[in-house]
């Protein structure tokens, strides 16, 4: 975001969009590495329809594995009743049409969610990440029925840093599902929303979070709770990976009521978004610490 003393100058629209058409190929790419993530039942005890709450899942390859990647207080938002209201056995899933692929299982000793996040190393904040491995039958079934495909961390072009002045967040909202009727079939439809926003802060290998934030002329009347999870990428030659969502700002129409009735220093005309940085290291050392590698 830019200054000027205390004011702030609005972003053009050319340099900040906030887009849902999957009709441009950064868009269609954006969509096929991410997909929304229901917190729900695992047997659909509590239903699943526009009020079933979400997060994102971005799908990425390292070293011959698929993974499933979203946040910490995603997976953990699952286990909130206040959250999945009612679920006898909470947990969080992806959809291909009718099929569930739950990320969990029954074992003897109860239900299983597969999610792990990386253990806090000594003197070190907890990553708000989570893993899951997608096993072969699951991949499968997402490449092959909805076109998935996954972040290659093997052959990661790394950015450009110091040249990177926008970047681009993907992910799928909770307030903007709705509804949509398909050959006489009520289906829900989670938009994925593409992010473009300012660089502002330090980008690098070494720099641990990515920070966006924008203003625009007017209200841009989207709200962000859900986009966490999300994949982040830097806009140069095309879209490149750099990161995983982990906040956006305005979060719920909620958020943005109390903030009519408080002071506040962003306002619903800014963008704010923050993302863990993604690089082979960064995502090895979460695999290490979440025990899925040695």
């Amino acid at each position: 975001m830019r200054y000027n003393g205390h004011s702030r100058e609005p972003a053009t629209e050319r340099e900040m969009a906030i887009e849902t058409s999957e009709s441009d190929e950064n868009s269609r790419l954006a969509r096929s590495q991410t997909d929304p993530l229901w917190l729900q039942d695992h047997l659909l005890g509590t239903g699943h329809d526009v009020t079933t709450r979400n997060g994102t899942a971005s799908f990425v390859s390292f070293k011959g594995r698929q993974f499933a990647v979203t946040c910490r207080h995603v997976m953990e938002s699952a286990s909130d009743p206040d959250v999945v209201t009612g679920a006898p056995n909470p947990t969080v899933a992806l959809h291909i049409d009718e099929t569930v692929l739950n990320l969990s299982f029954f074992m003897a000793t109860g239900l299983h969610v597969t999610l792990r996040a990386p253990d806090a190393e000594r003197r070190e904040q907890e990553v708000d990440v989570a893993i899951a491995e997608l096993t072969g039958s699951y991949w499968g079934l997402l490449t092959g029925k909805k076109g998935k495909k996954a972040i290659d961390l093997d052959n990661w072009r790394e950015p450009n840093w110091p040249a990177v002045k926008m970047c681009v967040a993907a992910g799928y909202p909770e307030e903007h599902k709705e509804i949509r009727t398909i050959a006489d079939r009520e289906k829900i439809a989670a938009p994925m929303l593409s992010i473009t926003a300012e660089v502002a802060g330090p980008l690098g290998r070494d720099q641990r979070i990515i920070t966006l934030s924008s203003r625009l002329d007017e209200p841009h009347g989207y709200y962000f709770s859900g986009i966490s999870g999300g994949a982040l990428y830097t806009s140069e030659d095309g879209l490149v990976p750099a990161g995983i969502v982990f906040r956006g700002y305005p979060s719920t129409k909620m958020e943005e009521t109390r903030r009519m009735n408080s002071p506040a220093v962003l306002d619903n005309k800014d963008i704010f978004i923050r993302a863990l940085t993604l690089t082979p290291e960064i995502f090895q050392e979460w695999l290490s610490r979440a025990k899925f590698i040695r």
